[in-house]
């Protein structure tokens, strides 16, 4: 059982460590859907798949899925590296796991279940293959997928997808046992807000996904969190919107951010681009007024007619934004001094990552890891981008020492530090609270002794 003391309630949520007895087969919800590769995700999905295993009765399945981004899409990638992760955990004589199926219905799923002993058996994305996940109906109980699970013991490995009302995300209020993942990572990402030693977290910010913008939102009136602007074009962006609604930064931010940049913006947010817009300049004026504290960069790297140079960020507009400059990471090493770092996003393009020791990842890695009290980076392709420098970084070493925590909430963290703000409990999270006490008095009464 863990305790989770949080500024607005306490969480009780239960672990498997407290499971008392054999497992029947179990129902496992977890998150691949990343980019397909061995990534912490994948890595954090076949842990638990082992865990499960050992506490389960030999003839036991364990019914694993995911969803897809795409709601029509697959997770056959994915799976292929998931299953090769198991197959190489499994102990080469007395293999904990008999076989592994990957089906693409619920019909089929059901049909292994019944055939197979000892196995794992994955269901493709979730979204496609059960038509009520995204859309589950007030009766939530008289679906098939509830009914085939109920009273199945049931595992939650699916932290970054519970800001959503899914239907897999509400069998676990029937009954609920958190994998460490995703218990380690809530507590993470509460301390990460507010920092009871008064340690103030600098917040690095890339990429391109217009959620990013919600990732700024969410540090307004808190001291303790800062926003390290650090590339991607969410960057460029925010860069055009200072520009016309933050006046005490015309002497640090450019008038005209070029027209390369003009099409990057377009590019990446032309379809959403009202929306994007309004709120890339009410976080502008808040930077202004000074409710959102930020960090700016001093140099950039800019591709002009494909060769690529350092210039001041004042004249972004010689050429296409690839990254921040060798002078800012500095700066940024030197302000992440004893301090806590955490990233979301990338900070350069993932074909850049191929210049090794000489790309802006490394550099930038190098300085934050050299400097800063902790480190976390979050979300899978940040975690698969800084991941190809394994060797190059020594990242095994700051694991070791707890310098290092990949996490892989992703996007939820912004859900979840809008809750500790004051907003509504990301529903996923209500509802594995709610399975959690009603597994650990199931728990309690059998170890009562007695009828």
């Amino acid at each position: 059982m863990k305790v989770i003391p949080t500024p607005r309630q306490t969480l009780v949520l239960s672990e498997i460590s407290d499971i008392n007895r054999k497992l029947d087969s179990v129902f496992f919800r977890t998150d691949i859907n990343e980019p397909p590769q061995p990534s912490v995700r994948v890595e954090q999905a076949v842990k638990t798949i082992l865990e499960i295993r050992r506490k389960q009765k030999k003839e036991a399945n364990i019914i694993c899925t995911s969803h897809s981004s795409k709601t029509d899409g697959t997770l056959t990638k994915n799976f292929a590296i998931l299953e090769s992760q198991v197959q190489k955990e499994l102990d080469p004589i007395s293999e904990e796991i008999n076989a592994i199926f990957f089906v693409n219905s619920f019909e089929e799923m059901a049909k292994a279940n019944e055939e197979n002993t000892g196995s794992l058996i994955f269901l493709d994305n979730i979204r496609r293959t059960i038509p009520e996940e995204l859309k589950p109906p007030p009766k939530s109980t008289e679906t098939q997928l509830w009914k085939y699970f109920s009273g199945m013991t049931k595992i939650h490995g699916a932290l970054s997808c519970c800001h959503r009302d899914n239907l897999s995300l509400r069998l676990f209020s029937e009954n609920c046992f958190c994998n460490k993942y995703f218990i380690r990572e809530l507590e993470d990402i509460t301390n990460l807000y507010h920092n009871e030693n008064g340690d103030m977290t600098l917040w690095g910010i890339a990429g391109a996904k217009e959620d990013k913008l919600d990732s700024i939102y969410v540090t307004e009136g808190n001291d303790d969190l800062m926003v390290v602007l650090d590339g991607g074009p969410v960057f460029v962006l925010l860069l055009w919107a200072l520009a016309k609604e933050a006046p005490s930064l015309s002497k640090a931010v450019p008038q005209d951010i070029g027209r390369d940049n003009k099409d990057m913006i377009q590019e990446f947010y032309q379809k959403k681009w009202e929306d994007v817009k309004n709120d890339a300049e009410t976080i502008a004026r808040k930077i202004e007024s000074g409710a959102i504290k930020v960090i700016l960069p001093i140099d950039v790297i800019v591709s002009e007619k494909g060769k690529e140079r350092v210039v001041d960020l004042k004249d972004i507009g010689k050429g296409r934004f690839v990254s921040i400059g060798p002078n800012t990471i500095t700066m940024i090493g030197n302000m992440s001094r004893k301090r806590i770092f955490l990233q979301n996003g990338s900070v350069e393009p993932t074909p850049s990552l191929t210049r090794k020791y000489d790309s802006t990842t490394f550099l930038f890695m190098r300085e934050i890891l050299a400097h800063s009290k902790y480190v976390y980076l979050n979300g899978g392709d940040t975690v698969a981008d800084v991941r190809t420098l394994e060797d190059e970084l020594s990242l095994s070493n700051y694991r070791k020492s707890g310098i290092l925590r990949e996490l892989a909430v992703g996007g939820f963290v912004v859900n979840w530090w809008n809750y500790l703000k004051g907003g509504e409990m990301p529903v996923g999270v209500r509802y594995a609270s709610i399975g959690s006490l009603m597994s650990l008095y199931e728990v309690a009464s059998e170890e009562r002794g007695y009828d």
